[in-house]
């Protein structure tokens, strides 16, 4: 496809919710289509909900389907800053009941200030991340931009997170896709690494029922990609030349063969 002609070099990703469904819910992404895409989308980050009382209808298909084709999952969660963390991270929790915690990295959404001053939204998201970690045993990734970080929270009064970070170029003209912002995206004041860039909001559509999606981009290779959520990159297994069939010993490379013969027997 030629829209992909910036950030080649890192891992691509999508974020998805209801929004990404027809409006009756009949149509939702295909997830074959996106396992056949290219290039490849290696991650998927899905809404699970917001607050305390609501729950992406979308969520449970999308974790299924990302389960079964094989990608790493970003489940991610909308803080209401106002209400209370604990009501909301319990809600968070239960919405993933069932789901092998470690096998996935937990985001929450910070782009919402509900009027909140800088200091309660910044004791609200503390208070989440000491509740998830305690959970959890680890941290999650927070998703925002930098524009809203440096208005509304105080970095400082924060441990060291992993940040997954939007900034997109000017939207063209419905139906016209707007390009990818090129990596990495404006940091905000106090943080000095970037996770996750969420480069445009006007992307072409993969697999799914609507015009647009979201793309992501993973600030590293794919073997650092799947290191993170505790993978390994499988290595291709070695076809043996005379029967086209994988061989048995799968770590063995093709010259080996001249290296392992028993001692006294001549190689020809």
């Amino acid at each position: 496809m030629t829209y992909f002609t910036t950030n080649q070099q890192y891992p691509l990703g999508i974020d998805l919710s209801v929004y990404n469904c027809s409006a009756d819910g009949r149509r939702r992404p295909n997830f074959d289509l996106i396992a056949a895409h290219q290039p490849a989308v290696e991650f998927i980050a899905m809404r699970t909900g917001q607050s305390w009382g609501y729950r992406d209808p979308a969520f449970s298909y999308y974790l299924a389907e990302a389960q079964r084709i094989g990608v790493c999952i970003l489940p991610y969660h909308v803080v209401f800053p106002g209400e209370s963390a604990r009501r909301q991270m319990d809600s968070f929790l239960n919405i993933l009941a069932g789901v092998e915690i470690e096998s996935v990295r937990l985001v929450l959404d910070l782009e919402l200030d509900h009027s909140q001053t800088r200091g309660k939204i910044t004791q609200t998201l503390g208070e989440c991340l000491k509740i998830l970690q305690a959970e959890t045993g680890r941290l999650p990734l927070v998703y925002s931009r930098a524009s809203w970080v440096n208005e509304h929270l105080n970095v400082r009064g924060l441990p060291e997170l992993d940040w997954w970070l939007a900034q997109y170029l000017a939207r063209r003209s419905y139906p016209a896709y707007t390009p990818e912002f090129p990596c990495p995206p404006r940091l905000p004041e106090g943080v000095s690494a970037w996770r996750i860039h969420q480069t445009a909001e006007r992307a072409p559509a993969i697999g799914s029922s609507g015009w647009y999606m979201d793309y992501d981009r993973w600030n590293g290779s794919r073997a650092e990609l799947l290191a993170y959520f505790g993978r390994e990159e499988r290595q291709p297994a070695f076809v043996c030349p005379l029967d086209g069939l994988p061989c048995p010993r799968n770590n063995i490379q093709p010259n080996q063969a001249l290296i392992e013969q028993p001692v006294g027997m001549e190689v020809i």
